[in-house]
């Protein structure tokens, strides 16, 4: 039997009535136990092809047929993707009508508007169009819109259509939104406005009457490749104009930064097209010429800058401006081509990072208060609701919320016009949108991914909505999906982590859904040298660790577990980690990132699982 040691732990030396609402956070985030889930081991016969044919000792291979890796034209597009695999833009459906629409608009003298969401992958879509659009047709002709968060709301909306119209645009190119907006785009015909959509979010059962709807999801289109974030919807478009238009290849891989960023931030897979748009796309931001994004990464950053430093760095950084004032100011960065006035926007950006980070802890703290308040610790959901929470920041809370209880979540607040938003998250492998859509008869707005979605609804319909939305999720929900879980690639010992290994490990990268880090076990290890508390407040654990049966020793981070110091002196134990680089003046090392630990030395027979995380 196994029991949760850091509950136990917590509530011996901190008597949980006595906690302040500072440290409710705190403690529920170190309360999550995670099963340990070993991942079945791979065809012996298909291990040893793909060791004979690429070289690669067993345990490399083995985590490369677990990958689906298990020949050598697979290994090939892998290891060494090429232009030639990524596909033809005219494979996607409507992709002609909205080649000919844009350039007749450019041979016309039209004035096209480029309009995009505020978040990373919207705003990056605008200024990747924009500046390509700059590229074959005179600036007169062109602008930009990011819909204001508060006042507008996601997606197309009537203000944004009634700006083109009073400024004379006949052609309006929505990124990242669009494809619900049914009638927002009648409203735009009635006035004359053509609408190109490019989006890659899931399709209602009507498509909007749109010149063209570029959306790979869409039932009717037949592009291979599923999973493009809304800006490498826009990339496309961009590389279909570019068989009229004929800008040197080059220049449109300039984008591709801007497209990496979106890929990392919109936790899309990091699979074929998009790793190979990943892998050009990091190569260029790492020697980007655009001012805006050179500032906003820290000074001798940007050599080594890979998926990990653009999700916790950068995107938060760009998700500010929509979140706290206006998503605009990301564009305006992203675009920019003088250093002084890109300087003011980061120092801004900056600025409302700090507000954006001050009000989700507050807001945080604001909800889990609410949870327990209303006894919501045993629902299938969690839904909580204040008036004056930022609509911008609702999101993340939703993601803290998950950390905390496990359980599909929505945050709501006031939004215009007396109607309520909402931000809903989801657990691994649960469709959330799916199950919203039993109940989208009470919503106004509500589009979104099985992972994440947004809506907006009447008040009147909050109640009735947070009863069909319980019993929706408890009646579909399984087992497995109500536990966090931690997926093991394979069991190794000490000497299998050597140089080979690690040279192999980062050819593995870019890292993201689908192919994350792999997460490796050894077992029966222990300290070599006394642990050293590190970072802020010293809530992390630097350690050495050894095994019996190897004479090295190797380098271990066990972040935000500086209260399990104790436990790891006590004797061995089991520990889950991936591999992490070091940079240091021109030199790479490496270090285990601790995930997850199994305390053999505790109680009489009970193994005890620590359950701490780096979130």
């Amino acid at each position: 039997m196994r029991f949760s040691y850091n509950r136990r732990c917590f509530q011996q030396f901190i008597p949980l009535p006595t906690l302040g609402l500072s440290g409710i956070y705190f403690l529920f985030l170190l309360t999550m136990n995670r099963k340990w889930i070993y991942k079945a081991e791979p065809d012996e016969e298909t291990v040893d092809r793909i060791n004979s044919s690429l070289g690669f000792g067993v345990l490399e291979s083995k985590i490369l047929v677990l990958r689906g890796i298990d020949n050598y034209e697979k290994a090939r597009r892998f290891f060494k993707p090429r232009l030639d695999d990524i596909h033809d833009p005219f494979l996607m459906a409507d992709m002609d009508k909205a080649v000919n629409r844009i350039a007749t608009a450019i041979e016309n003298g039209e004035k096209i508007l480029v309009y995009g969401d505020y978040d990373v992958d919207g705003t990056t879509s605008v200024a990747l169009m924009y500046l390509y659009l700059s590229k074959i047709c005179d600036k007169k002709y062109l602008d930009i819109y990011v819909p204001d968060r508060n006042k507008e709301g996601y997606g197309v909306s009537v203000e944004g259509i009634d700006y083109a119209r009073q400024n004379g645009f006949s052609l309006i190119i929505a990124l990242d939104c669009g494809i619900k907006a049914l009638d927002k785009v009648v409203y735009a015909k009635s006035l004359g406005i053509d609408f190109v959509i490019c989006d890659h979010h899931l399709p209602g059962e009507q498509i909007p009457e749109a010149v063209a709807v570029l959306d790979p999801k869409r039932a009717d289109c037949s592009y291979p490749y599923k999973h493009l974030s809304g800006c490498g919807v826009g990339y496309k478009l961009c590389q279909a104009l570019n068989t009229v238009y004929k800008l040197p290849v080059e220049e449109l891989h300039d984008l591709t930064d801007l497209l990496a960023i979106s890929i990392a931030a919109d936790i899309v897979p990091i699979t074929g097209e998009n790793r190979v748009l990943t892998k050009i796309g990091l190569r260029k931001l790492r020697k980007t010429k655009k001012v805006g994004l050179r500032l906003l990464i820290p000074d001798g950053r940007l050599e080594n800058f890979n998926i990990s430093n653009i999700v916790f760095d950068v995107a938060p950084k760009i998700n500010a401006a929509g979140r706290i004032s206006h998503g605009r100011t990301s564009v305006e960065l992203m675009i920019s081509e003088d250093e002084k006035h890109a300087n003011e926007i980061v120092n801004n950006i900056r600025n409302l990072n700090d507000e954006r980070r001050e009000l989700d802890s507050n807001m945080t703290t604001e909800a889990l208060t609410q949870v327990i308040q209303t006894r919501q610790e045993s629902t299938h959901t969690t839904i909580v609701y204040h008036p004056g929470w930022n609509k911008g920041v609702i999101g993340i809370v939703a993601s803290r919320l998950i950390e905390s209880y496990y359980k599909p979540t929505l945050v709501f607040t006031d939004g215009n016009n007396g109607e309520l938003v909402a931000s809903a998250r989801s657990v691994a492998d649960f469709d959330v949108h799916s199950a919203l859509d039993r109940c989208s008869h009470l919503f106004l707005k509500f589009g979104g991914h099985p992972a994440a979605a947004g809506l907006s609804m009447e008040k009147q319909h909050f109640e009735t909505f947070k009863i069909i939305f319980e019993e929706t999720v408890r009646s579909r929900i399984r087992e497995h999906q109500k536990t966090p879980s931690i997926e093991i690639d394979a069991v190794v010992e000490m000497d299998d982590l050597n140089q080979s290994f690690f040279t192999f490990h980062r050819q593995l990268a870019p890292f993201g859904p689908n192919n994350m880090k792999p997460v490796l076990v050894m077992k029966n290890v222990r300290l070599k040298a006394e642990p050293r508390q590190i970072g802020r407040g010293g809530k992390h654990l630097k350690m050495y660790l050894c095994a019996d049966n190897s004479r090295r020793t190797i380098e271990a981070v066990a972040f935000k577990m500086a209260d399990f110091a104790d436990d790891f002196r006590r004797g061995s134990f089991d520990v889950a980690f991936t591999i992490e680089e070091n940079h240091w003046k021109g030199n790479v090392s490496y270090y285990l990132n601790i995930r997850d630990v199994i305390f053999h030395a505790i109680g009489e027979k009970s193994e005890l699982q620590a359950g701490a995380v780096q979130y």
